[in-house]
């Protein structure tokens, strides 16, 4: 495991290995047409996707050499603890954004397009956890409550909660457990017809605030945690309200982008904070009135990966369970070096796998997903 300095090497050389080779001719099939991107948000969807693997990279690696999942372990690896709270809340706000104005002809339609952006791939993840649990456990069998446990693991992420299998008690973690932001999501998307509602009778911008100053002074007395969760939804749609009436100088939100990443990454402890939102919520306002981080969040091979991004944030753990499970099975011993290259073996590999998810898996169901339904009215 290679620590502080190191790692920020290491992770650099993994973007620049990126870049370069999905930028290349041979992932042009993941280009899309002009017209429909907003470039620097798909750069960006990779960027938080890139951050929450780092983040279970170094959770997987120390879980499976018998230290406990918990954020005890990045006590070398403060970068990589920052990085996973990172991901999500941007993830977060960025959904907020994008359904801001969501206002469909049809909310059974606009929940079937849902559902089929999100089933698919969350299906193939929760197969491959299955079938790993039953090869582990193939010595140990234990059958109660399968069924029942089994409809979690195939429940579109709705309920968030992800059980035993087979007798394996920490089968959720095969996938590093990144489902539970699926029920915060799916959450999101119920509360929509609410939001659509309020909005046409209080504007967008005002929502936002009164949602946040619940959320912040409210709900936050009660539970944390959920507050923060709810408040980065409302600050995405803070910062659509904020982008479609208000236009920056592109230098100034790069440039203030660059120093509020600076300040996320040297004084946050890692942890879903509502005294961090506002660091998180200015870095993605100003991303969303046109920052793109001097070019970075556009370059060509981030953005094929930002449409890959979800494949990603669903997959990459598993690359890395079946990593160092293998290695604890077979008690292979290996130098700082050769666990540093065949990690970065893994994680390309992960990429390209996704890459091919996205294109032959994500992307077909997302075309049925538009299609007219014969059974549903438009």
């Amino acid at each position: 495991m290679l620590y502080s300095c190191q790692m920020y090497v290491w992770i650099l050389g993994l973007l620049l290995l990126s870049w370069i080779l999905f930028g290349s001719r041979l992932f042009a099939f993941m280009d899309a047409a002009e017209d429909r991107r907003v470039e620097r948000l798909d750069g960006l969807r990779f960027i938080l996707a890139f951050s929450v693997a780092m983040h279970h990279f170094v959770y997987s690696y120390y879980y499976l050499h018998g230290q406990p999942w918990t954020p005890a372990v990045f006590s070398q690896n403060q970068l990589n603890l920052r990085m996973g709270p990172f991901g999500v809340s941007l993830f977060f706000m960025l959904s907020g954004y994008l359904f801001a104005r969501s206002s469909p002809a049809s909310w059974l339609t606009f929940y079937r397009k849902r559902f089929l952006r999100i089933a698919p791939l969350f299906y193939l993840s929760s197969a491959c956890c299955v079938l790993l649990a039953l090869y582990l456990q193939r010595h140990t069998f234990v059958s109660r409550d399968m069924l029942l446990n089994l409809y979690y693991w195939f429940d579109a992420g709705i309920s968030g909660s992800k059980p035993a299998l087979f007798g394996m008690q920490d089968a959720r973690l095969i996938n590093a457990g990144v489902a539970w932001s699926l029920y915060w999501e799916w959450a999101f998307y119920f509360s929509l017809p609410l939001w659509c509602l309020l909005r046409q009778k209080t504007g967008l911008l005002p929502l936002a605030l009164v949602v946040l100053f619940i959320s912040a002074y409210g709900i936050a007395a009660f539970n944390a945690q959920k507050a923060y969760f709810i408040a980065c939804f409302a600050v995405g749609v803070l910062a659509r309200a904020v982008s479609d009436t208000v236009q920056a100088p592109k230098k100034m939100c790069d440039y203030g982008s660059v120093l509020i990443l600076l300040l996320i990454f040297s004084i946050t402890n890692g942890r879903y904070q509502i005294s961090f939102l506002p660091l998180y919520g200015l870095l993605f306002i100003l991303i969303a009135l046109g920052g793109d981080l001097f070019g970075l969040l556009r370059l060509k091979a981030f953005v094929r990966l930002g449409d890959a991004s979800y494949s990603i944030y669903l997959l990459h753990g598993i690359g890395w369970f079946c990593l160092n499970k293998t290695i604890q099975i077979n008690t292979i011993n290996l130098s700082q070096t050769e666990y540093t290259l065949l990690a970065t073996v893994v994680l390309v590999s992960v990429l390209i796998i996704c890459t091919l998810t996205y294109h032959y898996i994500e992307k077909p169901f997302m075309a049925l997903g538009r299609r007219k339904s014969p059974w549903l009215k438009q």
